[in-house]
């Protein structure tokens, strides 16, 4: 029985592991977190919130990110395996609204404002108008 009780603590041991292992959360500062699984950038997720609970932002395949103390600057894209993933999501359905495949983002972590989705010409204008550092980019 001992032996047994010492295979199960081993097996659930290796697969918290391996789940652990294939889940990524990274700080963005001010309670917003990137997540998803490390194999699967569809399934990429910006959220807010503490470790009581999570309330999703943007959902689906995030390319590319930055941020500093008081803004994230978010590039997504639109993929049919974001599509699948998210498709009965009612936060991804409001987010799609007929945009085209790259959009863009801006949270301003200070008033917890978020700012799209916008094309690339809309993202330019608005972080202009927030003075946004020239130092926080991400990739068109």
């Amino acid at each position: 029985m001992k032996r047994i009780c010492q295979i199960v603590f081993v097996l659930l041991l290796l697969s918290s592991n391996f789940y652990c292992k294939n889940i990524s959360k990274q700080i963005l500062g001010s309670d917003y977190y990137l997540m998803g699984e490390k194999e699967n950038p569809a399934s990429i997720k910006v959220v807010h919130g503490s470790q009581g609970g999570f309330d999703d932002v943007i959902l689906g395949e995030i390319i590319d990110y930055d941020t500093d103390p008081y803004y994230i600057l978010i590039h997504r894209k639109i993929t049919d395996k974001s599509k699948a993933i998210f498709e009965d999501n009612p936060l991804w359905q409001k987010q799609l609204k007929g945009m085209l495949t790259d959009q863009y983002w801006i949270i301003e972590k200070n008033i917890d404002a978020i700012t799209g989705p916008m094309n690339y010409q809309d993202y330019l204008a608005k972080r202009k108008q927030l003075n946004i550092s020239d130092g926080v980019k991400i990739r068109q």
